[in-house]
């Protein structure tokens, strides 16, 4: 499990020191930390794993005494008028975790601790003139003795103390463990329920979204623009790379949408082709055909206006160089002197190296015969660019997108 719950911080940790025992605030804060797990937390991490955190960081600390270091001190008190002032005679200890529950138990006469430090515990036996204090411990047996029945009363009360601490722990991982439980049941059940039906449990970024709102992109939109002084050239630059951008927003939809995706794994390129055409038609109101007869073949996808190409589009399914290259030929072939813009659409089923795929594509089109600049690519791997000369035309120059797609296979 990653290191650290990403939480909030708790008013009440404000008032809790380490040494502090605190029970029912303590309770409290893991409360609010179980239902502030994020729930994508919540459905990666176990719920056993998410509960040892939380009560790792919430409940009181084991006591632990530090006997190797036991010390003895001495301290002059106030006079108070006395000819002579008073030693008092200490026998201390450091104490680790909560160390209230052991101060609470009458086996010592007092504590310091700063902040979560372990606090310095103690017990006054004498408080007499330095001569006493001498001949006392002059006496080692008996203050052998002494030491032996404090260090066997700090086991005792330690032992009851820690007793007292892991039942408030088990009733703070009884009530954390519900919690947590029914929240990863409910995420869990969600997740598996949208996964199924394909639908994603977040808001896409807009970079993933494809678009919904009908384009009103109509004959009539058109002619006015070239109306009103707009080249017909730039009106389908635009249209073209608008369609770009569709298709760009549809194979990062297919990559949030894995089990939907997956089962495109099975198909040909012309139920994949439907696919796309179904997204364009939806978005420039049926002006995307498929398999119209165009040059010398038939182009897999096609919207025309005025007489003028703005958008060519060809299906392929990556099966090696060579078929690509035959592709980008295809392609090519459909073209007539008007055109400008082509795509095509790389369909990628091998997940094993995708990169590697990719690169390979752009290897056989930064090769072709007809090239004239590989343009640098934003993202390589959702597009290229090349320009490459018309065919029956050197002077007119073809600008192809090479679209990878990479079908995500369920797992």
């Amino acid at each position: 499990m990653e290191a650290g719950l990403p939480l909030t911080h708790h008013p009440l940790w404000e008032s809790i020191w380490r040494n502090a025992t605190e029970y029912e605030s303590r309770l409290k804060i893991a409360l609010a930390r179980a239902r502030e797990v994020p729930d994508d937390m919540v459905a990666r991490t176990s719920v056993a794993a998410l509960v040892d955190a939380i009560v790792d960081e919430c409940a009181a600390a084991s006591v632990t005494v530090d006997h190797v270091g036991l010390w003895v001190e001495t301290l002059e008190l106030p006079s108070h008028g006395r000819e002579e002032p008073l030693v008092e005679l200490n026998l201390c200890v450091m104490v680790d975790g909560a160390s209230s529950a052991l101060s609470s138990r009458g086996v010592l006469s007092g504590a310091n601790s700063e902040g979560d430090e372990p606090a310095k515990c103690y017990l006054m036996i004498a408080q007499a003139t330095n001569e006493e204090v001498a001949d006392a411990m002059a006496d080692t047996v008996r203050f052998g003795q002494v030491i032996e029945e404090f260090q066997q009363s700090l086991r005792e009360a330690a032992a009851a103390a820690n007793d007292e601490i892991q039942h408030h722990r088990a009733d703070m991982r009884a009530q954390v463990m519900a919690t947590v439980g029914a929240r990863a049941r409910r995420v869990r059940a969600v997740l598996a329920a949208t996964d199924a039906l394909g639908i994603p449990v977040a808001p896409r970024s807009t970079e993933q979204r494809i678009p919904l709102q009908t384009r009103r992109v109509t004959v009539a939109q058109l002619d006015a623009a070239v109306a009103a002084g707009t080249q017909e050239w730039h009106l389908a630059e635009q249209i073209a790379e608008d369609i770009t951008a569709t298709i760009m927003s549809f194979t990062a939809a297919l990559e949030r949408l894995v089990r939907s995706a997956s089962k495109l794994l099975r198909e040909d390129e012309e139920t994949i082709r439907d696919f796309l055409l179904f997204i364009l038609n939806a978005n420039y109101q049926g002006a995307a055909t498929g398999e119209t007869f165009l040059g010398d073949g038939k182009t897999d996808i096609l919207l025309r206006w005025r007489d003028r190409d703005a958008f060519i589009g060809e299906c392929k399914i990556w099966h090696g160089p060579a078929k690509f290259a035959e592709a980008v030929d295809q392609l090519l072939g459909y073209t007539v002197w008007r055109d400008t813009r082509v795509a095509l659409i790389l369909f990628i089923r091998d997940r094993v190296d995708t990169s590697a795929v990719i690169n390979r594509a752009g290897a056989c089109l930064a090769q072709h015969p007809r090239l004239l600049q590989a343009i640098t690519p934003d993202e390589p791997t959702r597009r290229r660019d090349y320009l490459l000369h018309a065919g029956g035309d050197q002077k007119r120059v073809i600008r192809l997108s090479l679209l990878p797609v990479v079908l995500p296979q369920a797992s």
